[in-house]
């Protein structure tokens, strides 16, 4: 009986027909090469998966890879290709540049642009909020990916501050007039274009963008 390639065998010839910008590399366990997966890079940094599952043997899976993200994947956009592994390398080649990479190219950008944008946001709400906590005497800061708090213990009362994105959260609970008159008007006066209504005391206020 003849034996079939491994997928590691077949990365290199599958890599030539789908052209000089991708490049075959072993999978890895630990220092251990594995027959059953392997991975192609292109030079612009995409990549493709490949792998021979142990419970569909003889069938080849390709699929692509992405930057780690929270990005919301739709329908469509991390489909797999799956191939019988005796065909010739041209034929997977010919339907991996078919059914694969063109979508997983365009995804990819978007991928990579969603956490461009994430990333800004992020540093956008940790300044916002270190500002913010700066302006408020003994204001405490948490900062999680692009949500921040700012919070403000009093006797009595607390100010709480959230910032979630584009917009922010202001809850005053017992707070004297006085000091929740000043909370607002620096939280208004901080935001671009903010305008905290008057009779907003004691309220919860949402909507303003940063």
């Amino acid at each position: 009986m003849e034996q079939r390639p491994t997928v590691a065998e077949l990365a290199y010839p599958i890599a030539l027909e789908l052209g000089g910008n991708w490049r075959p590399q072993p999978a890895r366990h630990g220092v251990q090469e594995l027959d059953h997966a392997a991975t192609f890079t292109h030079l612009d940094g995409r990549q493709l998966h490949l792998s021979e599952r142990f419970d569909d043997p003889g069938h080849l899976y390709i699929r692509g890879a992405f930057p780690v993200t929270d990005y919301p994947f739709r329908r469509g956009e991390r489909d797999t290709v799956r191939v019988v592994m005796s065909e010739d390398p041209a034929d997977i080649a010919a339907r991996i540049a078919a059914d694969l990479i063109p979508v997983h190219r365009d995804v990819h950008e978007r991928v990579k642009g969603y956490n461009r944008a994430q990333a800004e946001m992020r540093r956008s709400v940790e300044e916002a909020a270190r500002d913010l906590s700066d302006r408020l005497p003994g204001a405490r800061t948490r900062v999680d990916g692009a949500t921040a708090f700012v919070y403000m213990n009093l006797d009595p009362g607390e100010v709480r501050i959230g910032l979630d994105g584009n917009t922010v959260s202001l809850v005053l609970n017992d707070v004297p007039r006085i000091i929740a008159d000043a909370v607002v008007f620096a939280v208004s006066r901080f935001l671009p274009g903010g305008q905290a209504p008057e009779d907003e005391y004691g309220e919860f206020i949402d909507g303003y963008l940063l």
